[in-house]
């Protein structure tokens, strides 16, 4: 009897993440407004371009083979991966990530001076954080 309790325990623990709750369309508007605030429009095509050159980091290889990978790499984000496709995704995952409250407060957040200042900088911050992490890799990498 205990192991079937144990059973039943086990398995309506694993299946209550399987029955997420649709977001309300008030976290629906308040994520779609967090986006807007975030500037996601604007960065994605720099965020593109950091994936690109973290593929072929810039000085790696000038060979024709990359250049012409590149512009391929370029031209599949620019088809698939087009940011008015992508923002209802992005706007789904944050309302079924956090409450309506919760979104109005990073809202209130990333308009503030310092929320400002954090998103002018992510850019930079990647990059800096991604030089960092291929410099510890190739200190590790075989030679």
């Amino acid at each position: 009897m205990i192991g079937r309790i144990l059973l039943f325990v086990v398995a309506c623990a694993i299946a209550c993440p399987l029955v997420a709750q649709e977001p309300t369309e008030g976290q629906m508007q308040a994520a779609a407004r967090l986006i807007d605030v975030m500037h996601y429009e604007n960065s994605w095509g720099s965020v593109s371009e950091q994936i690109i050159q973290g593929i072929y980091p810039p000085g790696s290889d000038t060979s024709k083979f990359v250049i012409e990978s590149q512009a391929r790499m370029r031209e599949m984000f620019a088809k698939q991966f087009r940011w008015q496709d992508l923002k209802p995704e992005y706007v789904r995952l944050y309302a079924s990530l956090y409450t309506e409250a919760e979104l109005r407060q990073l809202i209130a957040f990333y308009e503030s001076p310092v929320g400002q200042k954090m998103m002018r900088l992510g850019p930079q911050m990647t990059a800096r954080l991604l030089a960092i992490t291929q410099r510890r890799m190739m200190a590790v990498a075989p030679s």
